[in-house]
């Protein structure tokens, strides 16, 4: 029995890095929307080109949180295994159907994406937290950060499928049509419908491997259960003789004090409120006592969302998550389709983009060990992923225009500092606010991508068609700085 067990503990771990794939999708975006958006502007034109394309992966982000918040009932009803199937299902029919939809409108196709795509992917993730945190609780934090990992890193091949398969010859875009530029050849435009269905064909290749491998994580025994009624309610009996003693020493006492007097005691104090402010100090002790034994001396309180809501350091997390997701999402939307109007070389620029996931990851696992060893404090990883951010936005428009060798350069130090998102976010959950409101404290903090990515499609596209390119970096490279001035005047200790 005890090696069945174990069986299904690993084979549902390393299946849990399988279904996680839906999430690598985020990571080949820039490099598929340069071929996406020529399509909707030349294959289908003009039926097809009804909205901007950044609504795209902006919906796909946005819909990941309905996800996050369906798994709970769904979990219920289905339980957790078919709570992903359930996923699987919905992310993969919707980019099988992108296929045909992308063919139709933009917007149809952004609907799938935050409807279906996002959706799925928000539950896979969800679902994959919770199986490894269900059957490795001790290692669940690093058994998260390898399963995001491994989808990230999925994407270094996806990323050359994709270019291999759409633009084998390694064209360059060969229309300009106001401050963006596309391929119109017939080559490449022809293939782009059929490279989203190898992509889905991929992910639910993986996942059904996933899903064969895991089973349902198991609940607390009823004799675990038990233990726990009877250490309770031993607790309670010896809570009342303590309270039994103390009342009847307390009252002897103060008897012995006052007898022959017909005053009242000298110390002014009443025997029963003596005796409740002695049993509240106990209890609160008490109370200490247990906490630490469960949850560690660093966690001895754990703020409520309604107090997380009233702390400057919460608001100081979320702008600082609001400024690095903008940013990352001109990188994916833009890094490519910007650079082809001066480095011609697709090829290339896919190589750029195959190594930006391995930069996200070792820059994640990196700055993950430097806090965990206390060489560097959450309030330094937020601060530096700004300055980052913020340098390197000041020249993304110049560094294309200068060099190639250049222009990779920076697109890999805003990966390493946007990957930072995905460092602070969490561990600001958990240490600032403490585990007892975690999934809901983590919501709160995550607001902020829901957030930005319905405000950047408004903000890039107004600033690109008024003011050009310059100014849609220069806005990324502002919102750091004005975040920036705010974290590093904001206390970031757990007394809020």
């Amino acid at each position: 029995m005890a090696k069945t067990k174990n069986l299904q503990r690993y084979c549902s771990i390393v299946g849990a890095h399988f279904i996680r794939s839906p999430y690598s999708f985020m990571w080949i975006y820039g490099n598929l929307s340069a071929y996406t958006d020529s399509y909707f502007r030349f294959a289908c034109y003009p039926k097809c080109w009804d909205w901007d394309p950044q609504w795209l992966l902006s919906l796909y982000v946005a819909g990941m949180f309905p996800g996050y918040f369906m798994v709970k009932p769904l979990k219920k009803i289905f339980g957790l295994k078919w709570t992903g199937l359930i996923a699987m299902v919905m992310f993969n029919a919707a980019m099988f159907g992108s296929a045909w939809s992308q063919q139709v409108s933009i917007i149809l196709t952004a609907v799938m994406y935050g409807a279906l795509l996002g959706t799925g992917a928000g539950i896979s993730s969800s679902v994959t937290i919770q199986m490894v945190s269900g059957w490795a609780p001790e290692k669940a934090a690093v058994l998260v950060a390898s399963t995001s990992g491994t989808a990230t890193l999925l994407s270094v091949v996806q990323n050359q499928i994709i270019t291999a398969f759409v633009n084998p010859n390694n064209f360059k875009p060969d229309a300009n049509i106001g401050p963006k530029t596309y391929f119109s050849q017939r080559e490449i435009l022809d293939r782009v419908p059929s490279v989203l269905i190898i992509y889905g064909a991929i992910t639910i290749g993986l996942q059904l491997i996933g899903y064969l491998l895991i089973s349902n994580p198991p609940k607390p025994s009823q004799e675990a259960t038990a233990d726990t009624a009877v250490l309770e309610k031993h607790n309670a009996d010896k809570l009342e003789e303590w309270d039994a003693n103390s009342f009847s020493q307390t009252n002897h006492d103060q008897s012995m004090k006052d007898y022959g007097s017909n005053s009242p005691s000298k110390t002014g104090i009443n025997t029963l409120d003596l005796f409740k402010r002695s049993r509240d100090d106990r209890i609160g002790e008490f109370n200490i006592e247990t906490i630490e034994e469960t949850e560690g001396t660093d966690n001895i309180y754990s703020y409520t969302p309604k107090e997380v809501l009233r702390s400057p350091v919460f608001y100081a997390v979320c702008f600082f998550g609001i400024a690095i997701e903008y940013g990352l999402l001109l990188k994916a939307n833009f890094y490519k389709k910007f650079a082809l109007l001066y480095i011609h070389n697709d090829k290339y620029l896919t190589l750029v983009g195959t190594l930006v996931p391995i930069i996200s990851t070792g820059s994640r696992v990196l700055f993950g060990t430097l806090m965990d060893k206390s060489l560097l404090s959450l309030k330094d990883v937020a601060i530096i992923g700004l300055s980052l951010n913020c340098v390197l936005c000041a020249f993304w428009y110049i560094s294309a225009r200068v060099n190639a060798i250049l222009y990779m350069f920076l697109v890999l130090g805003l990966a390493a500092a946007q990957s930072l998102m995905y460092v602070v976010i969490p561990t600001a959950a958990l240490r600032l606010f403490g585990p007892v409101h975690l999934s809901t404290n983590y919501g709160l903090l995550a607001s902020c991508t829901f957030i930005c990515s319905i405000l950047s499609p408004v903000i890039t596209s107004l600033f690109l068609h008024a003011f050009g390119w310059p100014w849609v970096f220069i806005t990324g490279s502002v919102c750091s700085l004005l975040v920036l001035c705010y974290v590093t005047l904001t206390d970031f200790n757990r007394n809020l």
